[in-house]
């Protein structure tokens, strides 16, 4: 906003001198926010305590001790959920506002230091060997109580990542690399029907007006979740086909969301999927023979996608 903005608005009477004399600090300069820098330094805090938590304990064992160490983790954990449940408002469906600048920075903390004191039980000690997958699914059910009662995205994020390794989903550079995603028994076809499910769970808690600021991130989990699987899918087997018009389906999906929650990301996600599917499917057939159209049709793919982000640059602005 330039500085004659306000002063426009004045002269037509849509804003009295003291809104004016507030909004110019702002349009000259003289103020600047600084709230997304704060944000971010908190965050890099809380993961820096727990990496040099994670660090000093490593190099420091034989002096600490494992049972103390642990200790002093469970007592940190301990510590940060007292001070979330004194300090938290009454659970509420909609959006609610933290009730000191930093809570949200404790409520991840205190689910961080969660982790790795789990973490440190099974490694050290190997307690959960025989009950791995049931330590993902309670790690996962706690995620998500604690991301619903302290209205935490970042701790619902933690939860469907835990709820989806219950599963065996996971995907790394590593997996992509050796093949091992694309090697997996049926996994593409789990991680069809797990980002499926849970998509359809949360567009429900959505109707029912149930922390629907939510929904965006559920919807991204299982929009890449989903589009990932399928693309998988396309390429080992023989049922090709019917993991195309999963990736057609899933763009139309994707295609309702980005106009809904005005999010230029999903159609990203919808463009590059049908991008690859559509450019399986002419391999296969219409350029399988024709290899000197591949030059014409990466042309024309180019020149489509640039056309693309200027005609739906507007999605970029997200709905607040």
């Amino acid at each position: 906003m330039t500085e004659e903005i306000p002063r426009k608005l004045l002269d037509h009477g849509f804003i009295s001198e003291d809104q004016y004399s507030k909004i110019h600090l702002i349009s000259s300069g003289k103020i600047v926010s600084v709230f997304y820098e704060l944000r971010s330094l908190f965050y890099l805090g809380v993961l820096l305590f727990t990496s040099g938590a994670g660090i000093l304990i490593y190099k420091n064992i034989g002096e600490f001790g494992h049972v103390i160490s642990i200790i002093v983790l469970i007592l940190l954990t301990i510590a940060c959920f007292w001070y979330v449940y004194k300090k938290a408002p009454a659970y509420s469906n909609s959006s609610v506002i933290s009730p000191t600048p930093y809570f949200d920075y404790i409520v991840l903390l205190g689910a961080l230091l969660f982790i790795s004191v789990q973490g440190y039980l099974q490694f050290q000690f190997g307690i959960f060997n025989e009950n791995l997958g049931l330590s993902t699914l309670v790690t996962s059910a706690f995620f998500f109580y604690v991301a619903y009662r302290f209205d935490h995205a970042g701790i619902l994020s933690l939860a469907i990542t835990a709820l989806a390794s219950f599963w065996s989903i996971s995907i790394s550079p590593q997996k992509w690399y050796s093949g091992n995603f694309l090697s997996s028994s049926n996994l593409h076809n789990t991680a069809i029907v797990f980002s499926t499910v849970v998509a359809v769970v949360s567009l429900g808690l959505d109707k029912k007006a149930i922390k629907t600021h939510f929904t965006f991130t559920y919807l991204n989990f299982c929009s890449l979740i989903f589009f990932i699987g399928a693309i998988a899918g396309l390429f080992i087997g023989n049922l090709w086909g019917v993991y195309l018009l999963l990736i057609y389906s899933g763009c139309v999906f994707t295609f309702y969301v980005a106009r809904w929650k005005k999010s230029f990301l999903f159609l990203i996600y919808a463009f590059i999927s049908a991008y690859i599917g559509t450019t399986y499917l002419l391999a296969r057939t219409v350029l399988s023979e024709a290899i000197e159209l591949w030059f014409l049709y990466s042309i024309v793919s180019c020149g489509g996608f640039i056309y693309f982000i200027v005609s739906f640059k507007n999605y970029f602005k997200q709905k607040s």
